[in-house]
Parts: structure tokens; sequence; C-alpha cells
């Protein structure tokens, strides 16, 4: 078959990208041809896929999402694909990986002014086009929250839903080799061989609670071990956080790593991974962790905080989130070096337990299916 991909920008550490790239990739070796659209391509480009930049424009980020799906609505009507996979909200999708919780769900919680804005209304729409009644016959998701979700404000009958597993990257599988990195890791990123290392991975500060996991490393008491922080992740302006640091004189034990293609031996090199996420459809750097064999400190709103908890590899925050919860697990895991070893050693157990591998190829087959049945009810 001849399979459209489509997905607003590509980069290379962006979790939706990544499953974008991994299922495309999954579909190409079943024999499938593959075409992605987009408006904005960044890295290496593979050798089996075609990829067609699609000149979308405007002032805001709404406007040019609006735009861009006119175009590749055109552009794919022109070429005559056998069916669609949308990775972002919009019209015109056989299959949509629901990579984003949704969108009308959050706006409930919000004023009356912000969702009549123009960027709330038409991600609204779009999102009414992408699951709604006469949207993608066939939608992927990550968690029962948004199953739920998606019921409630669209009426989606469950036939509907296929659930996606947790992707781990390859690299986990080996857990050895990645941690015959560590002290290397360790000396380039500036923590000694004793020391005790917190990890986030987060390409949006705010959003990933990057302050919340300050604040919570300045409130350990003159007693408490005093960690390092490693931050993970691009991030276009750092500045406010590396200010907040300062403030918070904590500067000289935060490490601003930026971009790194080497995650998976980071987190093997860490002791503990935090992430108070304000906003998160699932996380996979949770599941990711749990596979480095790292205890974990997460905030509820996270999709997959469940692995966490049936892991019993950590702490979910509860939700309303609150600054002193945070700060009084983070102390009491500290502190407690052998609550800390069972929790890498219930990680590690339940990751084996577990096929998280799999995501890729569970989610090729799924569309394989679904536009094999949609193209049989046409007519001919």
């Amino acid at each position: 078959m001849r399979l459209a991909f489509t997905i607003f920008k590509y980069f290379p550490h962006g979790g939706a990208q990544k499953d974008m790239l991994a299922i495309a990739h999954a579909c190409n070796q079943r024999g499938h041809d593959i075409t992605l659209f987009c408006y904005e391509f960044k890295g290496e480009r593979p050798n089996w896929l075609e990829v067609q930049l699609l000149p979308a424009k405007g002032l805001s980020n709404h406007r040019r999402a609006l735009h861009f799906q006119e175009l590749a609505l055109a552009a794919i009507a022109d070429a005559h694909f056998d069916g669609v996979i949308g990775f972002n909200r919009m019209a015109g999708l056989d299959v949509y990986f629901a990579a984003d919780d949704c969108l009308a769900a959050q706006l409930a919680a919000r004023s009356a002014l912000i969702r009549m804005l123009p960027r709330a209304r038409c991600f609204t729409a779009m999102e009414r086009a992408a699951i709604g009644t006469n949207g993608a016959k066939t939608i992927l998701t990550l968690t029962q929250r948004q199953e739920k979700d998606f019921q409630h404000y669209y009426g989606c009958a469950p036939e509907r839903f296929s659930r996606l597993p947790p992707l781990v990257p390859d690299a986990f599988r080996d857990l050895d080799t990645l941690r015959s990195k560590r002290k290397a890791l360790r000396q380039e990123l500036g923590a000694g061989e004793n020391d005790l290392v917190l990890v986030q991975v987060a390409s949006s500060y705010h959003t990933k609670g990057v302050d919340r996991s300050l604040h919570a490393l300045a409130a350990l008491t003159d007693g408490s071990p005093r960690p390092r922080l490693w931050l993970i992740g691009a991030e276009k302006h750092p500045e406010s956080m590396q200010r907040l640091a300062r403030n918070l004189d904590i500067a000289s034990l935060v490490t601003f790593c930026g971009a790194r293609n080497d995650v998976p031996a980071i987190l093997a090199a860490a002791d503990i991974m935090i992430h108070p996420a304000r906003r998160e459809s699932a996380g996979a750097v949770l599941v990711e962790a749990l596979a480095a064999g790292l205890p974990v400190i997460t905030s509820g709103v996270c999709g997959y905080a469940e692995h966490v908890d049936n892991a019993d590899a950590g702490a979910v925050l509860s939700e309303p989130f609150q600054q002193q919860e945070l700060n009084q697990q983070l102390a009491s895991l500290l502190a407690d070096p052998q609550r800390r070893c069972a929790c890498a050693e219930n990680a590690r157990a339940y990751a084996d337990s577990h096929d998280f591998y799999a995501r890729a190829s569970i989610a090729a087959k799924t569309i394989e299916q679904a536009i094999a049945a949609q193209n049989a009810e046409k007519p001919r």
C-alpha cells in the first residue's frame, strides 16, 4: 500500500516524532511505501522515507496548522494514497495517533474567555475533525484516560480505539552495555562516581515542570544528601531556568545538557528520575526510566504514571500538585538507600515482565488492517 503520514514538524528528539518514525519504518518493513507530509523536517532523512515539505504559513501556530491541513489534504488527494495516518489533530485522516490528550477536556477546565480565543477554537475544530463522528475510523491511543475523554466529548465508539503499549528504544535491552558508559558520562556531565544524580528529560521546561524540580532540589536541608541534577532536552530559551537555578543558589548542582542522542546511557548513569510535569499525555521517559532500573518521582497527571505505581518503583504525586509533597518525596528517597535499591530492582523487574519494544510493530499491523478494511468497504 501507499501510505501518507502527516505531522506538523519533525525533529529527532520529540516524543510524537520518534513514534511517527518508528511506526513509519515498521510499515515500510511490512512492504508499504511511506510518504511523510510536514512543514518542517530537522535531522537525517531515512532513504526509505519520502518527505514532502509543504510551505504552510501563518503568523501564529494555529494559523500555520490550519494552512498545513489545507495543503496536506490537497496534496494527498492528488496523489491517491491508500490511507492517511496523522500524528497531529487534523481532518482527512483514516488513522489518528493520539500523541496528545483530549484538548476539549483540557479546555473544559479553563475559563470561557480562553475557550473563545482563536487558537482554542481552531485546534478544537481540528480535534473534532480528527476524532468526531466523521473523523478517523481508527484511533491509536496511549492511555485509558484518553479513551474516556474522547468518548465523553466526542461520543467515540469503543471499537474505534486501539491502545498501544509504551515504547522503549531497543538500546535498553542491553543494560550492561549502557551501564559500561556510566563513568565516562559522569565525568563529562560533572558528577563524581559516588554522587547522587537526578535526571529529568524535558523538551519544554515549563510544561515538564523543571522549575518544580529546581525548587525541590533547593529545598533539601543541609543534612540531606545534595544530589546533582542533569536536565536533558532541547529548550529554545533555557535562560529563565538557568536564572532560577542561580537565584535558588543551586546553579553549581545543575547541568543543562541540551539535546542528546545518548539518553538511554544517560539514564543508566543516573540514580533517580524526577518528572513533575504539568501536562503529559503519556510520558515515555517514565517507562524508559523503569527499563534503565531507575526509581521515579512523577506527577500524577502523566498518563504513564500508572506504570510507576504498578511497578512500586518510586512515587506518584497527587493532583493537584503540591510543591511540598514533591520536596518531601525527594528528600525521603535520597535519605533511604535501601528504598532506592528496592525501587530500582522493582523498576527493572517490571520492565523485564512487559514487552515495551513492540509498539511500532503492533501499530503497523493495526494500521495495515484498518486501511485494508476501510478500503474494502469503499464502493468500487
